[in-house]
């Protein structure tokens, strides 16, 4: 450090959000990943910064700003590492100045950083950032955004940062999987998911502490820790309506595959993968009124790929049914699917699954609720399978969001 310049150490999940090239980056993360660090480092660099990485001169008309949902919580959370990390110009730090009450930090060269509340949206409005964070976007109304902030940033093409914590299935989730897809409109957009475990300075056993307690409902763990967009909206499934076996015995019961088809075509990349509906295998075992969930397979296939999957599952479960949801998918892999169980020499004739015109949400509902919260159905444990084939998580994830209308519904879907 010499009076002008000082070194901001991050750690690899927050190195990888600054590095990236993108205009405006979406940050899911756990608590304690350390996403205020890295809006404090984002913003002392910006402000420090003589031009953007747009070719923008950025001169103290173009402060960077802090925002939060509200005032107080912004100078709470923000104000303390600010100063902690650049320290007062009389010390050999860079803070010359700064105002409490109107919210400000002034650095070395008349250069600013502003902190404010989405409480106040009038404070808001007539500014011109280099730069601006939105921390736990997910608890603002989105409008600030749209109306008041996005189009301050044209002057100098000014990045932004959202950080936070989800909050079920919100703006915030529909912000970072716009990020995610990158379609049309979002291609100066990135998306970033990280768990508190990302977070390499935090003891392994405090996060197996909060990961494991048993007075910790699930869906907190996974909202607050692993970031999960999860919903938990009005709760007709409950994932502890669906406990998990060891193992069944698939002899002691009638064999029921059914079939959801979300389609054949290609998918390109990883992030179109992750956005759109899988086809769903679902094996169950049906004994009097109790149903075991033995295994689901889903994924992104081609029809060749498909109609072999099920081909070959049909063949593994000797004496099963098999149901697939009549329409043009079913007539469009009905060729490849007789192909491979010939191959294979077990034939079974598809039979079509009809819904009498009911609602999707209405026959999950009707064929779920009731049994699962009798404790009448349960899962088999997926612990011995191959990271690629497990099926658990995935699944009740999708239990927790049930009825979400922006959530994936594939599995429970497949399994009504």
């Amino acid at each position: 450090m010499d009076g002008t310049t000082k070194t901001i150490p991050l750690h690899p999940g927050q190195a990888a959000i600054y590095n990236s090239p993108a205009r405006f980056k979406v940050v899911a993360a756990g608590r304690r990943f350390g996403k205020t660090h890295l809006a404090a480092a984002c913003l002392s660099i910006a402000a420090s910064e003589e031009s953007n990485s747009r070719g923008h001169l950025i001169t103290p008309e173009f402060p960077a700003y802090y925002v939060a949902p509200t005032f107080e919580q912004a100078k709470r959370v923000v104000w303390p590492k600010l100063r902690q990390m650049l320290g007062y110009k009389s010390q050999g730090g860079l803070i010359v100045s700064e105002n409490t009450n109107d919210g400000w930090i002034e650095l070395n060269k008349g250069r600013r950083i502003y902190i404010r509340g989405t409480d106040n949206p009038d404070s808001l409005r007539g500014i011109s950032p280099c730069f601006i964070v939105m921390d736990e976007y997910a608890d603002m109304n989105p409008s600030v955004w749209t109306t008041i902030i996005e189009p301050s940033l044209m002057d100098v093409e000014a990045g932004a940062l959202f950080i936070g914590t989800p909050k079920g299935k919100n703006h915030f989730y529909q912000m970072f999987m716009g990020a995610l897809k990158q379609g049309p409109g979002w291609e100066d957009w990135e998306a970033f998911h990280f768990s508190s475990t990302d977070n390499p300075f935090l003891k392994e056993k405090e996060l197996k502490r909060m990961m494991n307690a048993d007075n910790r409902p699930i869906e907190v763990i996974k909202q607050e820790l692993s970031a999960s967009f999860i919903s938990g909206g009005s709760k007709i499934l409950k994932p502890e309506w669906f406990p998990v076996v060891d193992s069944a015995n698939p002899n002691l019961g009638n064999i029921y595959i059914t079939v959801d088809l979300a389609g054949f075509a290609p998918q390109e990349g990883k992030k179109k993968l992750l956005t759109s509906d899988e086809s769903v295998i679902c094996v169950t075992m049906v004994e009097q009124d109790h149903w075991t969930v033995l295994r689901m397979l889903h994924g992104h296939w081609d029809i060749k790929d498909t109609c072999a999957r099920i081909a070959w599952t049909v063949r593994k479960y000797a004496g099963c049914r098999l149901g697939i949801e009549q329409g043009a998918l079913l007539n469009a892999c009905s060729f490849y699917l007789d192909e491979y169980m010939r191959s294979y020499d077990r034939f079974v004739t598809p039979e079509p699954l009809k819904h009498g015109n009911q609602r999707k949400a209405d026959r999950i509902t009707w064929a779920l609720q009731g049994r699962a919260e009798k404790g009448k159905i349960c899962l088999v444990s997926d612990k011995r399978l191959g990271n690629d084939e497990k099926w658990n998580d995935w699944f009740l994830n999708q239990i927790s969001d049930f009825p979400d209308a922006l959530a994936h519904d594939d599995g429970v879907d497949a399994l009504a």
